[in-house]
């Protein structure tokens, strides 16, 4: 099981124009999807979520990771910090894919986010789940552990994926929406 999470003012969100070495990460929970056109690796993390696109010869990755977390520094193409609200647009291959994300954190009263927890975590009760969730130890002051969830809608030229992670500590959430749609 993965331990606690960093602080959600430590986290950054970044797209890369390569793949990642899964080494890199620790993770909890992963799925691939599979399609004619494309194929996507989804992974929740210690940090949040990291995610290959691959289309033809050609992958795209997405990462929430704390800004600590040692990451390469060639081919980014998409870097910030998490902070509030941010959306980014972007042509990729040469106008080929579209890339759209919407990247924002907020934080919520606790009863608020105690029902966002068990939403959250009974997302995979279902007899066929479009996405996966990872629920992590409590780190000994709070009951209950962070939870996250990666919802994936997956068509024949696009594919939308809605990523959830909480924070208990400072009852925050961080929700993220990424679109790659092959044109």
């Amino acid at each position: 099981m993965l331990s606690v999470r960093p602080k959600i003012t430590d986290l950054s969100f970044h797209l890369f124009g390569r793949s990642l070495h899964p080494e890199l990460f620790k993770l909890g929970n992963s799925r691939l999807y599979e399609r004619e056109n494309y194929s996507l690796n989804v992974n929740i993390t210690t940090d949040g979520h990291w995610i290959a696109f691959t289309h033809k010869n050609f992958v795209f990755t997405e990462v929430s990771a704390s800004a600590h977390h040692p990451l390469p520094t060639s081919q980014v193409l998409i870097s910030h910090p998490v902070e509030g609200a941010c959306r980014n647009e972007m042509p990729l291959l040469e106008g080929q894919i579209q890339y759209e994300s919407k990247v924002q954190f907020e934080v919520v009263d606790a009863k608020t986010f105690v029902t966002i927890q068990q939403h959250l975590s009974k997302q995979t009760d279902h007899s066929e789940p479009s996405g996966l969730v990872y629920r992590f130890e409590s780190n000994g002051r709070l009951d209950f552990g962070a939870v996250s969830y990666v919802d994936v809608q997956s068509f024949i030229n696009h594919v939308k994926i809605r990523a959830y992670h909480t924070f208990p500590d400072t009852c925050a959430v961080l929700k993220s929406e990424s679109l790659f749609k092959i044109n």
